[in-house]
């Protein structure tokens, strides 16, 4: 009995497809359904149909671009389109991806028992002369794995044995340091017309094939597509002294080879070096937030994270403004004090500003730093719902009131202190994440094993033992790491001293910062000030 697969976005075309099938050839098995492309290919490694029958539009991936990862993955399944729109580039681009046939919507049922008894003896006669490939389980094992282990690696949900299974199939990582970029499209460089008439999957496809193409030729890297909007490239690198330089030469190369090739230009983000696969998520999330700037500096550049703090192009017209009372009351959930004194921040800006876009910059910084504040502790969801920060940065920079802006930023604010004071509050079932959580909020002062054992209501010695178990590294290990990470962002963004910035992470002297931080990083504070203040005139030589 042959097999096959529906793949469409809506699920009562589904059940309708299925219904059709069944009665106009009871021989078919429907074995599965998928809403896009990502969940078919899923369905055809597991269930290896015969057929399958393809929406082209769908969300994540469509079918245009499922065809091509099935013509490479998955050659022998025989594929045939569906789709409402009469477009005859559609049906070219299918046709030369090796679909056996195109039916428009309406499904006809004339035309699909046509369509069944078409595929059926297809079916039968390479089942009667089969065709053996002896490398296509390995293959399909490797692209398995740059598509879901690659992307964990970059969202923190990988471990040591996604490593090992990593190493047996030849994609290894013999360099102790990773840097992470996100390379985004800048819609308005194509417009709007050229963006809707082609299909959008297919600007990531090229992305994501010409930034593989780069890091072939200049480093250890991987590239891959991460959602319908973002490519991400996960670099494997050394250690030295121009590491970064070399890493943004890579992405000045990729941004300024697409705009030559494909009249089009898009905006790279880069992270920050990171030591060892456990730090990977940090890098990317660097890479994130380090593309979030190209509302304030604008598209078709190349954003890397630790030129945020020392870079003029982020620093607007206006002196570097102090969140101070703001962090306070936000950190003490006083909704009122927090209220206030957003109220306060923007009046004083809209007043001293020269032109609105500096107010929509230093808006910008401000909900950046709030989004960073918010990650780290796990409240972003809870936060902003189901928008992205990108959705809420450009509904800011759309208001032109002076008392619209002060009570839009006042009730995202006051929100995100609510957030911060009901996760206080609320008891969790998990007393390693709420331990954790109470590091990330006490970390300035003198934490020790038994405060913050108390504080879920453990015994010392059994808190230490259970901590290490869950996290994979003790007590100090994560307070000091959560130490250095502040540490480092506060000397990105701030001019404050070290010995100001010891004392504000929580270490007792500058001594003891000093040595903890040359562990940690492998050059001393003042080392690494220095080095990302030299980082933006190395990018303009």
């Amino acid at each position: 009995m042959p097999r096959i697969v529906i793949v469409d976005d809506e699920s009562i075309f589904r059940k309708g497809l299925r219904k059709m099938i069944i009665e106009l050839d009871p021989e078919w098995e429907v074995v599965g359904e998928a809403r896009d492309g990502y969940e078919a290919l899923q369905l055809v490694e597991e269930l290896e149909p015969e057929a399958i029958l393809t929406d082209i539009r769908m969300p994540r991936m469509d079918g245009i671009q499922l065809q091509q990862m099935m013509k490479e993955r998955f050659p022998h399944v025989l594929c045939v389109v569906i789709s409402g729109f009469d477009d005859f580039v559609y049906i070219q681009q299918s046709m030369r991806q090796g679909a056996k046939d195109y039916m428009m919507k309406p499904i006809e049922r004339e035309e699909l028992d046509k369509v069944l008894q078409m595929l059926k003896e297809k079916v039968q006669l390479s089942q009667a002369i089969p065709v053996s490939n002896p490398h296509r389980d390995e293959h399909r094992i490797r692209q398995h794995v740059s598509e879901h282990l690659l992307t964990g690696l970059l969202k923190g949900s990988v471990n040591e044995a996604d490593l090992e299974l990593l190493r047996t199939i030849g994609i290894d990582f013999h360099q102790p340091f990773f840097t992470c970029m996100v390379v985004k499209l800048d819609k308005n460089s194509i417009g709007s017309e050229r963006y809707n008439q082609a299909d959008p999957s297919l600007f990531q496809l090229y992305i994501q094939q010409l930034v593989q193409e780069v890091l072939s030729r200049r480093t250890n890297g991987f590239c891959f597509i991460m959602s319908e909007t973002e490519v991400a490239a996960l670099l494997n690198i050394e250690d030295s002294d121009q590491v970064m330089a070399a890493v943004r030469e890579i992405g000045e190369t990729i941004r300024r080879q697409i705009t030559s090739l494909s009249n089009m230009t898009v905006t790279i983000g880069i992270g920050q070096v990171a030591k060892g696969f456990k730090s990977i998520s940090d890098a990317y999330n660097e890479a994130e937030i380090a593309l979030l700037h190209r509302l304030i500096v604008g598209g078709d550049k190349v954003l890397v994270y630790s030129d945020l703090g020392t870079d003029d192009r982020f620093k607007g017209e206006l002196k570097t403004w102090s969140w101070e009372k703001l962090d306070l009351a936000m950190n003490e959930g006083k909704l009122e004090q927090v209220a206030a004194a957003a109220h306060a921040f923007v009046s004083e800006l809209c007043l001293d500003a020269k032109t609105p876009e500096t107010v929509h910059q230093q808006l910008c910084k401000l909900l950046i730093h709030y989004y960073e504040a918010a990650g780290r502790l796990r409240l972003t969801k809870q936060w902003l719902g189901m928008k992205d920060m990108k959705t809420v940065l450009f509904d800011i920079c759309s208001i032109s009131s002076r008392e619209e802006l002060m009570d839009a930023c006042s009730q995202l604010l006051v929100r995100l202190a609510l957030c911060i004071a009901e996760s206080t509050a609320q008891p969790e079932h998990d007393p390693i994440e709420k331990s954790i959580r109470y590091i990330e909020q006490h970390y300035s002062k003198a934490l020790t094993l038994k405060e913050v054992a108390d504080s879920v209501y453990l015994n010392a010695a059994y808190f230490s033992t259970l901590f290490k178990k869950q996290t994979g590294k003790s007590f100090v290990e994560r307070l000091t790491e959560i130490r250095i990470f502040e540490a480092k962002r506060q000397m990105v963004q701030t001019d404050n001293k070290i010995a100001t910035i010891a004392e504000h992470t929580g270490f007792t002297n500058i001594r003891h910062f000093n040595r903890v931080f040359r562990n940690e990083t492998g050059m001393s504070p003042k080392e690494y000030r220095e080095d990302i203040h030299i980082k933006p005139n190395v990018m303009q030589n």
